[in-house]
């Protein structure tokens, strides 16, 4: 592996790691860990399930896919943020899947589409809604879910990255300061996601791979309603993200767009997944719950 992308995955696991140890359940979840979603042992593809309270009627379901550069991290580092949002009346899916460049775009997707048909075939058992199905990622997982979206709504990508169809249709999708493009003329204007983007490119991507990922071509007429969310004080990804708004707004595209600003201190990037407990975070979640529960016909928990 390129010593890069090794020190890259430590420095990550290590910053993160009292915060996953600190809060291992504080909103009193059900908790079902390290489910396989493949039965291969590989740890790529295990998830984790919870639910606001054991058993029940069958709930609208939300699948969450982690971010971290493409490179790193695991579902671990949304466990808070994926039982804040079973909290609030969804049973969420949070899953693993291959990091770049074990892995690609065909790769990780391909292993979504094997995680919803797990939720389909066991649905009945696991008290899943099939008619009531989201998703939603941050970051590089915001990328992912934006771009699985467009897929299974069109198909547009599905040929040139030989992604399988959706065995569930899915209802609606939520991105928290999400990546979407590999095109350098649209990347972030920072040394770090540069950086990401060209060992990207070195280890994993070719031009037609950047140019069919990026959000100016999975994006049409077709691309359904979708929330995102950023904050101006996001070093990382805040002007890209805001681009791909921009280019939305001028296209037409159904949306919902919110930024977010600390009252005490600045937002870093994610911060509503990786300190979901900020007044700010509460509120960014709140409003994505609040846009699930709009196509849900859910009222709050």
């Amino acid at each position: 592996m390129n010593p890069i992308i090794h020190l890259i995955r430590r420095a990550q696991l290590k910053a993160n790691a009292p915060r996953i140890a600190a809060n291992p359940n504080p909103y009193g979840v059900v908790i079902q860990r390290d489910i396989p979603y493949r039965n291969d042992g590989d740890a790529s593809h295990l998830m984790d399930i919870y639910a606001p309270a054991p058993g029940g009627a069958p709930l609208p379901v939300i699948v969450e896919m982690h971010g971290g550069g493409y490179f790193s991290c695991n579902k671990d580092i949304n466990a808070q943020h994926g039982q804040y949002l079973a909290s609030g009346g969804f049973r969420v899916v949070n899953m693993n899947y291959t990091l770049c460049p074990e892995g690609s775009l065909t790769t990780i997707l391909n292993e979504l589409v094997d995680v919803l048909g797990w939720v389909d075939a066991n649905a009945d058992a696991q008290g899943f809604d099939r008619s009531r199905v989201f998703l939603t990622g941050d970051s590089a997982g915001g990328h992912f879910v934006l771009l699985a979206t467009a897929m299974f709504a069109t198909g547009r990508g599905a040929d040139y990255f030989r992604v399988a169809p959706s065995p569930l249709k899915i209802a609606g999708c939520a991105a928290s300061c999400p990546e979407g493009s590999f095109e350098w003329r649209l990347l972030p204007r920072n040394a770090g996601a540069r950086l990401s983007y060209l060992l990207l490119h070195k280890y994993t991507f070719i031009k037609d791979y950047a140019r069919f990922s990026g959000y100016e071509y999975f994006m049409d007429g077709r691309f359904p309603r979708v929330w995102f969310c950023t904050s101006p004080t996001d070093g990382l990804m805040y002007d890209h993200t805001r681009r791909m708004r921009e280019y939305m707004a001028q296209k037409g595209y159904p949306h919902v767009y919110r930024e977010y600003t600390g009252a005490t201190r600045k937002l870093g990037h994610v911060f509503n997944v990786l300190e979901p407990d900020l007044p700010e975070s509460r509120a960014a979640n709140d409003d994505m719950l609040a846009f699930f529960r709009e196509i849900a016909g859910q009222t709050a928990q």
